[in-house]
């Protein structure tokens, strides 16, 4: 049963190798993974790989700053934003108009919170402080917490405000005097993010230990999960109270920063906040409570997430609904839906996780890193940084969108057929194809323009024959339709290519050792397995054609066995087509002039030679490679390879008694063994028919046609005495003679 099992795969890999290059090949079913790595312009993409118009959304504001940090909304509309490297904090009304609200002396504004008087209060690091600001450039010093940096503030009903800290990983709560009280000491260093639920309790996240803890309105810790990852920076709520907490990792498990100092201000967009000020654990505290869930995924199966997200139920189940090896997750809010809205790095991309875990692409932004989200009914407000803009993502959907392929590999130069297109659910929207080739790894000025946009599916692509294609599709939808749910789901992108035929390559031929040949075994029969085998080629030939069938054949391995007589050869073939091969083999004698053939159309890449039909001497073997199954008649290509020399030697070498003489009770004889073709390669002696006794030639090496050998005999007992002389060559042929003596 293993033995069918194995000889299955086999069977599958075969034909996953017939893929012909003059046969049309497909880019088609494009799935979700495809997909992701093109570029998707206010353009979603779903789970299951369809592509339509995102929500619309709009930039609203650039700070000017390379990082958004922190954004919060007062009662009236507006939006506050701190921001990094230089510790301003920003104001934008209801109308999109943005000011500079607050200049900090610190250089980042972590957090900030809006009390219920809709004062705002922005903490600042290093160098934590926290500053009350009533109006524009109206702030005074609310607190100052001697701790290196405020990463998280949040205020509970009664008006008091919760801090988390980093350095010594303390929860501060403030009256509306700024009276602090110790609420809560982590076991961790940082509090990155706080949160609370609906029974005004506390949820904190933390780094470099990535937990995240429920922390009573007593001040009593319980430790909800302890990840594997390194900061737990995003908490949020859905609507039935379930916890969704953001973990992320500088470059994978098991990456803790080390450096308890700040790193120095720089203008690239840190991949955490942890990263940014080099965060370091200390494994000595343990202050939270010790019952705590470890998070699958901390084994070696997912080692290298750099972000995962996890759920945790109202009865403290814990599940994972997305980790990513690529992306960093670096905040997520909750929508009326009940998806959860996740803003990530690089591309800027949003993610949406529905209610049944799948994952979908709302859109691309211009950012390199969207760092935090609001939700204000149905829009939320989306922060980015690299460029710390502001932008706005509503419900309705966009009017145009982009998407643009990740480049195509022809693997050659190729000429192109059709393109061609399904739509799902279709609406009125006007879908526009387009095309552009070149033959450089990364696009550059050397590529083709667009294509003239294709509008109707299967037409003939016009971009000039080249090795790669980068498609493209623009979608534009009415204003009075954009808010039609789900429409024109853009499915089963297919392009027809056709490779350029390249030559075939012999690139190796072995000449075997004499006397070895090959046995081919007998075809496997396969039976009851017709469900394991694909009905269609990978660019979609059917496997039931004659040709097919004959390609497909699966072939074992033949057996190598003794034979006197064999020559056997084995090559290695290659076709960066993949075109199927067959052989044609020939044979030539070193004084010859033409090539003779041995087999026309040979299917193996082994042969044997049964060289009792020739004559001794030395021949060289030509192997030539034609991909005329996979190509039209007459319009297949060769490649060829001529094998080093071999010695074909039938004639077995002869043994000349040159002297023998008695010496006492021993004997002493010379003989010369010699071959037409080829070398003496051993030479032995027996006395009486006893055991056989090897002797070197009187040179010292036997690597001529003809040796010279000379043997003294041990002492003889008294009478006739037959001795016994063999020789060999290379090839295992042996010639024999004898020398009778008489010891007196």
């Amino acid at each position: 049963m293993r033995y069918l099992g194995f000889t299955i795969l086999i069977l599958l890999f075969v034909l996953s190798l017939n893929a012909s290059a003059v046969t049309p090949q497909f880019w088609e079913n494009f799935t979700q993974a495809d997909l992701l790595e093109g570029s998707l312009d206010r353009m979603s993409l779903s789970p299951d790989g369809k592509l339509f118009l995102s929500p619309a959304y709009d930039r609203i504001f650039d700070t000017g700053q390379p990082y958004i940090f922190s954004m919060v909304r007062d009662s009236r509309g507006n939006l506050y934003v701190g921001t990094g490297d230089d510790g301003k904090v920003f104001r934008i009304d209801p109308q999109g108009k943005g000011t500079l609200f607050f200049q900090a002396e610190e250089i980042n504004v972590f957090a900030l919170a809006i009390d219920a008087n809709d004062s705002l209060y922005a903490g600042t690091s290093p160098d934590g402080k926290i500053y009350k600001i009533t109006g524009p450039d109206q702030a005074t010093l609310f607190f100052d917490s001697e701790e290196k940096y405020i990463w998280s503030m949040i205020f509970d009903d009664a008006g008091n405000l919760y801090v988390g800290t980093g350095g010594g990983g303390v929860i501060y709560r403030l009256d509306e005097n700024g009276a602090k009280t110790v609420f809560f000491s982590c076991s961790d260093t940082h509090v990155m993010c706080l949160a609370r639920d609906k029974n005004g309790n506390l949820i904190a996240g933390t780094a470099p230990g990535g937990l995240v803890i429920e922390i009573s309105s007593e001040g009593k810790g319980f430790t909800l999960l302890d990840t594997p990852m390194e900061e737990v920076h995003s908490i949020t709520f859905d609507r039935f109270g379930d916890i969704f907490a953001v973990a992320s990792s500088a470059a994978g498990i098991g990456l803790k920063a080390a450096s308890p100092e700040p790193a120095p201000k720089n203008k690239t967009a840190p991949s955490t906040t942890a990263v940014q000020t080099g965060l370091k654990a200390d494994s000595t505290d343990s202050r939270t409570a010790t019952a705590t869930v470890t998070a699958p995924g901390g084994n070696a199966a997912s080692a290298g997430n750099r972000s995962v997200v996890y759920a945790i139920s109202k009865d403290r189940g814990m599940e994972t609904i997305y980790a990513s090896k690529t992306q960093m997750v670096y905040d997520s809010v909750t929508r009326g839906d009940g998806s959860l809205l996740l803003a990530t790095g690089p591309k800027g991309r949003l993610l949406s996780i529905d209610t049944t875990k799948q994952v979908s692409v709302v859109s691309d932004t211009e950012e390199e890193q969207l760092t935090r989200l609001l939700a204000d009914g149905d829009i939320v407000y989306v922060a980015g940084s690299n460029q710390g803009r502001l932008y706005k993502l509503q419900s309705e959907r966009s009017g145009t969108g982009v998407f643009k392929s990740k480049i195509l590999d022809a693997r050659t130069v190729a000429s192109w057929g059709k393109i061609s297109w399904q739509v799902k659910n279709p609406g009125d929207a006007r879908i526009e194809f387009s095309t552009r080739t070149g033959n450089t790894e990364k696009i550059d000025n050397s590529w083709s323009e667009w294509s003239p946009p294709y509008t109707s599916s299967g037409t003939q692509v016009v971009s000039p024959k080249a090795r790669y294609l980068q498609w493209r599709v623009t979608v534009r939808q009415d204003s009075a339709s954009v808010q039609k749910p789900a429409a024109d789901l853009l499915d089963r992108i297919r392009i027809a290519y056709l490779q350029q035929n390249l030559r075939p390559q012999v690139t190796s031929i072995e000449v075997l050792p004499y006397g070895i040949e090959f046995q081919k075994q007998p075809a496997l029969a396969i039976s009851g397995t017709a469900a394991a085998i694909p009905a269609r080629t990978s660019d979609g030939r059917s496997l039931n054609s004659p040709r097919e069938r004959e390609n497909s054949a699966l072939k074992p391995v033949p057996r190598r066995v003794l034979k006197p007589g064999a020559q056997s050869f084995t090559w290695k073939a290659s076709d960066d087509n993949r075109d199927s091969l067959e052989f044609s083999l020939y044979f030539k004698g070193e004084s010859e002039s033409d090539w003779k053939l041995l087999e026309e159309r040979h299917p193996d890449t082994f042969y044997t030679l049964y060289a009792s039909s020739l004559p001794d001497g030395i021949y060289r073997l030509k192997v030539v490679a034609r991909d005329a199954l996979s190509n039209p008649y007459d319009d297949f290509l060769i490649g060829e390879l001529v094998s080093r020399p071999f010695v074909i030697a039938n004639t077995p070498p002869q043994v000349e008694i040159k002297t023998s003489e008695v010496r006492g009770r021993s004997v002493e004889v010379a003989f010369d063994a010699y071959v037409l073709t080829g070398s003496i390669a051993t030479a032995e002696f027996s006395i009486d028919g006893g055991d056989w006794n090897l002797v070197f030639p009187d040179d010292g090496i036997a690597d001529s046609a003809q040796e010279a050998f000379r043997i003294t005999t041990s002492d003889l007992s008294a009478g006739e005495h037959l001795i016994g002389i063999r020789a060999s060559d290379r090839d295992g042929n042996t010639g024999i003679s004898k020398v009778v003596v008489q010891i007196p």
